[in-house]
């Protein structure tokens, strides 16, 4: 196995790692270990998709109070421990790990 590089983990389905991450949970992240597909990463931390964050439904149609959106959320860099890249896994993420409750309310 070569090197791994942090660019090689754009697009992928991660393990992400967090310590002190209580500030997090104000958007949902309320575990210590959360499985996430990265959207890219900068010098401030590493961006990831949520694929049903809740924001208030401000078109006021419905009923509904909130309503699902796709989102990319930055985690910084100074709440992530470790990252767990599985490259070449197959069928890692069947199911989904976005089908189930891990780290998002």
């Amino acid at each position: 196995m070569d090197m791994m590089k942090i660019e090689e983990v754009v697009g992928d389905l991660i393990l992400i790692v967090l310590h002190n991450h209580e500030p997090l949970q104000k958007i949902g992240i309320d575990q210590d270990k959360i499985f996430v597909r990265v959207k890219g990463y900068d010098e401030n931390g590493m961006w990831i998709h949520h694929p049903g964050f809740q924001v208030p439904n401000i078109t006021g149609k419905g009923r509904a109070k909130t309503k699902k959106v796709e989102a990319s959320i930055l985690i910084p860099w100074v709440f992530i421990v470790s990252l767990v890249h599985f490259p070449g896994a197959e069928g890692f993420d069947l199911p989904s790990p976005f089908d189930l409750h891990i780290g998002f309310k």
